[in-house]
C-alpha cells in the first residue's frame, strides 16, 4: 500500500491518495485499445475573419490551448463548435514548438469553436478527463516532431494511438479525479506566487521610491553621481574560443547578471587565463552590468556578487562597478534599484543603439540619483530579499509538486499503480 500526503498551499492541510500495486489488484483488467476505438474524430474548420467584440463563440487555436494566449470571438456560419467534455488537440505545430499534441478538455456547451489546426476528440464511453490526461503531450504525437519541417498531424495518426487503459470507468475516474486534485494544488500554488510577485512589485515600487519610509528612518535621500561613488572595470579581453573551450578559470556569464539580483555562484562558466595576463577580476561586493542587448529593456540588467570567490572573471559583454567604500553604499540595494522601474527608466535614458541596444559606461557614470542613508539602504534590502526567499521558497515547492505530478501520471496512466 502507498499514501500520497499533498499538503495545500498553506502547508497546513493535506488530502491522502492510497494507491496499491497492480500486482495485487484483483479484477477489473487494462486493456490495449486504438483512439479510432473509444473517440469520434472532428475537423476544425478555417473562420471567417469577420471579428465581432460581442461573437457567440470564442475561437480555439493552438496559442490558446499552448499557453491560454489572447482570443477572439467570432461570429459567422462556419463555426465547427465543441460541447462540454470533448479533448480538444492542437494537429500543427513549428519544430520542437512544444504544443504539437496539448489538448484542453472543454467545460461548457456553446462557447468554443475549433479552428482548422485542431482537431476534437469527442469520447463515446470513456472518462474523457482520463484520455485528457492519457493524450496530452502523448509520446506517441511527439514521435512526429522531426525537428526540421512543421509537424502536421493526420486524421489517422491520431486515431491509430494506442492506449492502455482500464475496463472500468469508474477506475477512469479516479485516475482522473487523484490527477484533477494534484492540478488544482498546483494551479493554486502558481496563482499564489503570481500574487505575491504583484505584492512585492507594490513593495519594491514604493520603497525604493522613498513614497513609503520605514520606521526610525526619517533623513532625507540625497541626490548622488555614481562616479562619486564607484568606478567601472570591463570584463573579459583578448580570449580565443580555444581559451573557452579548455578554461579552467571561473568568470560571470551575461545570463546569470541577466536573471538574477544577486550572482549565482553556482552557475560560472570558464575560460583560460595565463599567468601573464591582466584582465579584472571580480571582487565580493562588486556589481555587474550588461552592457550591450537586443532590446532597451534588456540593457544595464544589474546583479551583485554577495560571496568571496577567488580568482573570479566577467564576461566581455559586460562591465564591473566597484563602490569606493561598502559601508557607506549597501551594494544589495543598488542591485534592486536598477531592476526597479525607478532604476530601469535611468537606464532607458542612456540606452544608445537601433537594432541593438549599448550602455556607455562614462556615461553610466555621469548618472545621477537619489539614496538614503546606508542603514535605511540596508533595511530595504533586506526586506526585498526576505519577499525573494520566500517566492524561492514557494518555486521550489511548485517545482515538487510538479514533480509528484509527473511520477502519478507516469504510474496511474500505465496501470503501474492502482487506485482504491
Amino acid at each position: 500500500m502507498i499514501t500520497l500526503k499533498k499538503w495545500d498551499i498553506t502547508g497546513k492541510r493535506y488530502f491522502i491518495v492510497k494507491m496499491r500495486n497492480a500486482s495485487n489488484f484483483i479484477g477489473n483488467p487494462w486493456f490495449t485499445r486504438k483512439l479510432e476505438d473509444i473517440v469520434t474524430f472532428i475537423n476544425g474548420k478555417a473562420h471567417e475573419m469577420f471579428i465581432s467584440e460581442f461573437g457567440d463563440f470564442i475561437v480555439v487555436n493552438s496559442k490558446f490551448i499552448s499557453s491560454e494566449g489572447e482570443i477572439a470571438k467570432f461570429s459567422n456560419l462556419k463555426l465547427c463548435p465543441a460541447i462540454k467534455n470533448d479533448i480538444l488537440m492542437v494537429m500543427s505545430d513549428v519544430p520542437h514548438g512544444k504544443a504539437i499534441a496539448k489538448c484542453y478538455i472543454v467545460e461548457e456547451d456553446n462557447k468554443y469553436t475549433v479552428n482548422q489546426r485542431i482537431c476534437i476528440l469527442r469520447t463515446n464511453n470513456d472518462n474523457p478527463k482520463f484520455l485528457y490526461y492519457s493524450l496530452n503531450r502523448n509520446k506517441y504525437f511527439l514521435s512526429f516532431d522531426d525537428g526540421v519541417k512543421q509537424t502536421n498531424l493526420r486524421k489517422e495518426d491520431v486515431l491509430n494511438c494506442e492506449l492502455n487503459i482500464p475496463e472500468s470507468t469508474g477506475e477512469q475516474t479516479a485516475i482522473a479525479d487523484a490527477l484533477s486534485d494534484t492540478d488544482t494544488l498546483i494551479e493554486n500554488l502558481e496563482n499564489f506566487i503570481k500574487k505575491k510577485r504583484f505584492i512585492k512589485q507594490g513593495v519594491v515600487q514604493e520603497l525604493l521610491s522613498g513614497r513609503i519610509r520605514l520606521n526610525g528612518f526619517n533623513s532625507e535621500w540625497k541626490g548622488i553621481k555614481l562616479g562619486e561613488i564607484g568606478k567601472t572595470y570591463g570584463g573579459l579581453s583578448g580570449k580565443s574560443k580555444l581559451d573557452f573551450e579548455e578554461g579552467i578559470s571561473p568568470y560571470i556569464p551575461f545570463l546569470n547578471i541577466l536573471n538574477n539580483p544577486i550572482i549565482n555562484c553556482s552557475y560560472f562558466d570558464y575560460v583560460n587565463i595565463r599567468p601573464d595576463e591582466k584582465q579584472h577580476k571580480a571582487h565580493k561586493g562588486d556589481l555587474f552590468f550588461n552592457g550591450s542587448s537586443e532590446t532597451p529593456e534588456e540593457v544595464g540588467m544589474c546583479s551583485v556578487l554577495m560571496d568571496d570567490i577567488p580568482e573570479l572573471y566577467l564576461n566581455s559583454f559586460c562591465f564591473g562597478f566597484r563602490l569606493f567604500n561598502q559601508e557607506e553604499i549597501n551594494g544589495l540595494f543598488l542591485s534592486y534599484y536598477f531592476r526597479s522601474y525607478q532604476g530601469r527608466k535611468l537606464i532607458f535614458s542612456l540606452a544608445q543603439g537601433a537594432t541593438r541596444y549599448n550602455l556607455s559606461k562614462t556615461n553610466f557614470l555621469q548618472l545621477k540619483l537619489k539614496l538614503p542613508e546606508v542603514d535605511e539602504q540596508t533595511a530595504i534590502a533586506n526586506i526585498i530579499y526576505d519577499m525573494d526567499k520566500e517566492i524561492a521558497a514557494l518555486e521550489q515547492k511548485l517545482l515538487k509538486y510538479q514533480m509528484i505530478k509527473q511520477g502519478m501520471m507516469q504510474s496511474l496512466l500505465n496501470g503501474k499503480i492502482r487506485l482504491i
